[in-house]
């Protein structure tokens, strides 16, 4: 017997016939098309791999949240093409960010009743005040398009991250962002190996030694997505989401790029990030306190004595260039961090813009600082920069209420994130700049709180009363 089938089925089983047929008829017909005709059932096929997960995000599906974390972890950080400092208009490559960060802010509204119950979370709440005067901010900054698209983009890392505890177990979470940065960093040393000119920076400005950027465009990007490689893969060994030879690959992967890119603080920030949750795990982080106090005082004795030239001299031994002021500058970042301060004391209260600073800056510093030109190099300076001193308080304070949490509510996961970001972000500015992979973990892992405290006072269902003498 003959089952038929559903209608929308029925319909749906002639949509490939229908393309090949188009496909044929412009491979007869279309000799004018060029090559351009050959790539007809990839485009299709993509259109409709695209239409499916965009449906299946509407609906927050689980295998549709899954597929998604993967473009954003491993797809949206590859770096096809370098652009110019300043430059915002819209390429290729911004025009992907774009379609995505469009898709996920248009989910965090749909799915709004299922995200809400994260926000009763204060730190939750302080990072949507902290996007929502990041989209605010677009009526003053200086380049509103480029600062309205960077804080959409905000709004659905934050929505997304909100779903991902929401919807997803804790063990895929983990093991979909080690699995896409592996990937990623992987198929970066593999590009090194053999495409070198894609991969490597030349030296330039007295760096002795080519720096790995791998797939990323830039070295020290490459570094901080490696180094939440090893904080990811640590976080999720220690929670059991990850087995051995996963956990192997990624610490020898991570460790590898960071060497590789010649990024010393990030490698002390990943480090020192790793050792003090170890330690504290163990109990042990109070000796190592007291251990570490002799050398604190000897350092200051040496100041004091006069001793700096000796000092310098160490100093030196452990920079790029060979030159201590390389290290007493962090690379000439001192010289960046005076221009912004004048900036920020030009418009103090709401800032120049979220992320609308770049050709302000590119503008202000002087030709002969040679490092990048497009942030302050140091997270809280770049919040101030952009969003003012009021405009900068529901973002410190998020970023002061995980340092808070890691006393009086510690968790190793969310704890070794955090001190990664703080202590690299005395350099960098990896969290207020424009939306990536560290808005996203970071965002996770508050979501992850509040959903874990949602469930803790979710109270229990009340089984039904019975009626007297008789059956429910």
């Amino acid at each position: 017997m003959r089952i038929p089938l559903p209608a929308p089925l029925a319909a749906s089983a002639l949509v490939p016939v229908a393309v090949a047929a188009a496909w044929a008829a412009a491979l007869a017909l279309g000799e004018g098309l060029g090559p351009a005709v050959y790539l007809l059932p990839l485009a299709v096929a993509g259109l409709l791999a695209a239409g499916l997960l965009a449906g299946g995000m509407a609906l927050a599906r689980p295998w549709a949240l899954t597929a998604m974390l993967v473009v954003v972890v491993a797809g949206l950080t590859v770096a096809f093409s370098q652009r110019e400092e300043g430059e915002v208009g819209l390429t290729p490559q911004n025009g992907i960010k774009l379609v995505v960060w469009l898709v996920l802010a248009g989910v965090a509204l749909l799915q709004a009743r299922r995200i809400a119950p994260a926000f009763r979370d204060p730190l939750v709440a302080l990072a949507g005040m902290h996007v929502g005067i990041a989209l605010a901010s677009t009526l003053w900054s200086l380049v509103p398009p480029y600062t309205a698209i960077n804080a959409l983009g905000l709004v659905g890392y934050l929505g997304f991250a909100c779903l991902l505890a929401a919807r997803l177990p804790e063990r895929t979470v983990f093991r979909v962002m080690a699995g896409g940065l592996l990937a990623l960093i992987g198929g970066g040393l593999v590009a090194g190996a053999l495409l070198p000119d894609t991969a490597w920076l030349p030296p330039s400005h007295g760096e002795p030694s080519w720096r790995f950027q791998g797939l990323s465009g830039q070295p020290n990007v490459c570094a901080q997505q490696a180094g939440y490689l090893l904080t990811l893969a640590a976080a999720g060994r220690r929670l059991g989401h990850l087995g051995r030879p996963l956990f192997v690959a990624a610490v020898a992967v991570g460790l590898a790029a960071i060497v590789l890119s010649n990024s010393r603080t990030t490698l002390l920030a990943c480090l020192l990030a790793w050792g003090v949750i170890a330690l504290r795990e163990r109990g042990g982080l109070a000796a190592a306190a007291l251990l570490l106090l002799p050398g604190v005082v000897l350092a200051l004795l040496a100041v004091a004595t006069g001793q700096m030239a000796n000092i310098e001299a160490m100093l030196g031994g452990v920079t790029r260039s060979g030159s201590s002021s390389e290290l007493l500058t962090l690379t000439g970042r001192t010289e960046i961090w005076s221009v912004v301060a004048d900036l920020i004391a030009e418009r103090p209260l709401f800032g120049w813009g979220y992320n609308g600073t770049e050709q302000l800056i590119s503008d202000s510093v002087p030709t002969q600082f040679y490092g990048s030109h497009v942030n302050a190099h140091n997270m809280s300076l770049q919040l101030v920069l952009t969003l003012g001193v009021l405009g900068a308080l529901p973002g410190l304070g998020f970023v002061l209420g995980l340092l808070l949490r890691m006393a009086v509510a510690p968790d190793a996961a969310r704890d070794q994130a955090v001190l990664f970001m703080v202590v690299s972000g005395l350099s960098e500015a990896p969290i207020f700049i424009m939306p990536a992979l560290q808005n996203l973990v970071i965002f996770y892992l508050m979501a992850r709180d509040a959903s874990a405290a949602v469930e803790d006072v979710a109270p229990a269902r009340t089984p039904p009363r019975m009626p007297e003498g008789g059956r429910a």
